[in-house]
This record gives structure tokens, sequence and C-alpha cells, in this order.
């Protein structure tokens, strides 16, 4: 788990740098900062385990730092945003992909969980991935299809005549 989180956030950081939209950029940054929070928590749980293999209602506690709560959305409103180039859209769906087979690596995981705190938190982190899976899917229909992204978050009516 470790290595599948400190590969994500090489790949968000180094995929940051090579981004055209300042959108895309900010989201990706912010998606590395909470695969770095996994890190640390996996890291936390792995040294108290060696200690005491009993898990603690602390380790079980899964909270991220908080972030702004429309950070994706400001990201994708911005004035510059553009159509992002080919390196956006392939940030975006090589994203979108680390984060399915996130949100299925920790769902496993946590149904084979015998403990009850063991799979409340991988649960939990399975949650958290897919936030971020919709985060990229949002971005990613918001770059290839404004319109219907616009047409679907404002939840637009269409009224027959």
């Amino acid at each position: 788990a470790v290595q599948m989180e400190i590969e994500g956030r090489q790949f968000y950081l180094e995929a940051a740098k090579k981004v055209k939209s300042e959108g895309v950029r900010e989201i990706l940054e912010y998606l590395a900062e909470s695969e770095n929070y996994h890190i640390r928590k996996f890291n936390e749980i792995y040294l108290s385990l060696q200690k005491d293999p009993a898990w603690t209602e602390s380790m079980a506690a899964f909270t991220p730092p908080k972030y702004e709560p429309y950070v994706c959305v400001m990201a994708m409103t911005r004035d510059d945003q553009g159509t992002g180039g080919q390196d956006d859209l392939q940030a975006l769906r090589t994203g979108i992909k680390m984060e399915e087979c996130s949100i299925d690596y920790y769902t496993k995981l946590a149904k084979e969980a015998t403990n009850p705190l063991a799979r409340r938190f991988f649960m939990s982190v399975a949650h958290e991935e897919r936030g971020h899976y919709l985060t990229l899917m949002d971005m990613h229909n918001y770059l290839t299809l404004p319109e219907d992204w616009f047409y679907v978050t404002q939840m637009s009516n269409v009224d027959g005549a």
C-alpha cells in the first residue's frame, strides 16, 4: 500500500510539471498532497502494529488534511483554463486508472480484514480514493466536453415546448 501511494504521489508531482492547464496542475498537486497523507498514515500504522498487533481507534481514524472545499471547482473554472493539452488529458486518464486500482485494492483489503477497525480504515481509504477518482473524472469531462460539464453540474433543465 505504501509503495502504491508513493508511486501515485510521484506520478502526480511529475505530471503536474508537464501539464499546460493551471487548473489541472492544481488538482494534481492537491492529489499528490493527499497521497502524502496516506503514506504517513500507512507508515504510522505499520510501526504501531510492529510494537503491538492490536488495532486501536486512533490507528483506524482516517482524517486527511482539510483543503479548500472548492479547490477542484475553482481549478476548473479559471478564466485561462482552455481545453488543456494532450499531456493534461493523458495525466487525467492515467490518474483515473490509478485511482480505480486503488479503490479496488483497498476495498479488497477491507473485505478481507477480520478486525472491524482495520476494515473501517481500509474502507475510509477506498472512499478517499473514490473522491480522487471523481475529481479526475470531473476535470477530464470539463476539458473534453465543457458544455456537457456545465449542463450536468448546473443541473440544467430542458423544458419541452
